[in-house]
């Protein structure tokens, strides 16, 4: 990876565009066809950002002719205003995709919402008989599934969507996204069900979870998944094997943990460097895997990770405000901003990799956008 900015600026400040909110920015997700981000604030409000750029990073990009070495110059305009749309959502809940463009929100009152970068709030599921749980969607912005209490729902996004359901023998407060191949997992009371859509929805198998799960993704083949708990601990699931697998004595809670495709890679946040696992070889009871050093190890927690969709590359956010982009399974790191007293609590990457979205504590929102070059 190489880096050459203009003196006296850093990475971040030449290829980022910045909001700044009263409110902190807890999650973010890029809409399907990557036109929009969404940052979900704090207060259960949604900013959406547009992350085309007038004045991109590759507009601003010059050429020495007598050395050849690239150069950005510093940006003269600010980025085009947010819109911000009070939705009410559930903060500790995700936000997810909604068709190629929109984005949809869990909401206090148990409905789900629609919210629109022209500014629109759509009502698309009423409230029922509880509060919504647990939400989710894909992500082609196709489906969304969320739960009330231990019945979990699948419907379309289209406006004559039909829901289908199951009821499950245990609550459910964590959902993973849709896969692929049509299996969700749903989490709660520390036991987890395999579910699959089809013509309806139905439970596959379901075991003993322990921990306290605050994110579950899949990899690319929908066959394991990566839990992120608030008690220091990750979990692995097998659904092949149908087994469950528990890697303890973490320094902190494990906000992320995401699996890399090109790198054939488990990673995960909430140590004091970037912590990984070969996919083909995760640790099981006794057996300690194959682990990936990445990054330089420090005194610093990474808070906040989040896996490139097509390179070997993870943006990782430290509780120092610091963000560098980590080579998996390398000690090559770029680092795209300095410490700022900023924890990053929030990183998100585009469906096609050009644009990384950051936010932090004090509540600034970022797009940061990447020329081609600087990953050669």
């Amino acid at each position: 990876m190489n880096e050459q900015t203009s003196k006296g600026l850093s990475a971040f400040e030449l290829l980022a565009m910045t909001w700044s909110f009263e409110d902190e920015p807890v999650r973010s997700i890029f809409c399907r066809d990557g036109n929009f981000a969404a940052f979900l604030l704090s207060s259960g409000k949604i900013a959406i950002v547009r992350t085309s750029d007038a004045e991109s990073p590759g507009r601003r990009t010059t050429i020495d002719e007598a050395t050849g070495r690239a150069a950005i110059r510093p940006r003269s305009v600010d980025p085009i205003p947010a819109t911000i749309l009070d939705v009410s959502a559930l903060t500790q809940l995700p936000i997810t995709r909604f068709g190629p463009q929109g984005f949809a929100a869990a909401c206090k009152d148990g409905t789900v919402r629609q919210a629109t970068p022209r500014g629109l709030v759509i009502e698309r599921v009423s409230s029922g008989s509880g509060p919504i749980t647990a939400f989710n969607g894909d992500r082609i912005g196709a489906r969304l599934t969320f739960a009330r209490a231990n019945e979990v729902f699948v419907t379309g996004t289209e406006s004559d969507a039909q829901q289908i359901s199951v009821t499950l023998d245990h609550p459910v407060s964590c959902l993973s996204e849709l896969a692929e191949n049509g299996k969700i997992a749903a989490w709660g009371n520390g036991r987890v069900s395999i579910l699959e859509v089809s013509r309806d929805l139905k439970r596959l198998w379901s075991s003993e979870c322990t921990g306290d799960v605050r994110s579950m993704n899949w990899n690319a083949q929908g066959t394991h998944l990566a839990c992120g708990c608030v008690d220091k601990a990750l979990l692995t699931i097998d659904c092949v094997e149908k087994s469950v697998h528990r890697i303890e004595n973490f320094p902190a809670e494990v906000r992320n943990a995401e699996f890399n495709e090109t790198a054939g890679a488990l990673v995960a946040s909430g140590a004091f460097r970037l912590v990984g696992w070969k996919e083909t070889d995760l640790p099981e009871a006794g057996d300690p895997g194959t682990p990936l050093s990445s990054g330089k190890a420090g005194f610093v927690l990474l808070e906040a990770i989040a896996s490139h969709p097509t390179k070997a590359l993870v943006a990782a956010g430290y509780e120092s405000g610091m963000i560098a982009l980590t080579s998996i399974g390398e000690q090559d790191e770029l680092l795209l901003r300095n410490e700022s007293n900023k924890a990053i609590i929030s990183m998100s990457w585009s469906p096609d990799g050009e644009n990384l979205a950051v936010g932090d504590v004090a509540g600034e929102c970022s797009i940061v956008n990447f020329p081609e070059q600087m990953f050669k």
